[in-house]
């Protein structure tokens, strides 16, 4: 009985460990936002149950600060290979929410933000 405890909480350990090794790579990121070439703000990327959200937790500008703790990206689901989908993103100021995609490469973060056929593009930089 006892080696079948010890065996039991050493597969375990493992899976456990395993599942660390495959955390999403933006889980627990802080990314500096830019919008028209200038520094916006800075969000950090969270992950739970294989969703990622994105809250905004600095502001550059004094209008953009009573924004601050606002969650502005959810749902954002990793595809594979550095893209990820399904997704929403929320512009503050406007107070509206966008379809959204997003391309990891290195330390740079694509964000694409549709309405119907149309779309805007972001670059943020890791931080």
């Amino acid at each position: 009985m006892k080696l079948f405890t010890k065996m039991t909480l050493a597969v375990a350990g493992i899976s456990m460990a395993s599942m660390a090794f495959a955390a999403d790579p933006l889980a627990n990121t802080t990314w500096q936002t830019f919008d028209e070439g200038k520094p916006k703000g800075l969000v950090k990327i969270t992950e739970s149950n294989g969703v990622l959200t994105g809250k905004l937790i600095e502001a550059m500008t004094e209008k953009g600060k009573q924004y601050v703790g606002m969650t502005i990206i959810s749902g954002l689901k990793a595809d594979g290979s550095g893209k990820y989908s399904g997704g929403t993103i929320t512009d503050p100021a406007k107070d509206k929410t966008y379809r959204m995609t997003a391309d990891l490469s290195g330390n740079t973060l694509n964000i694409k933000g549709y309405i119907g056929p149309f779309s805007r593009s972001q670059t943020w930089k890791k931080r």
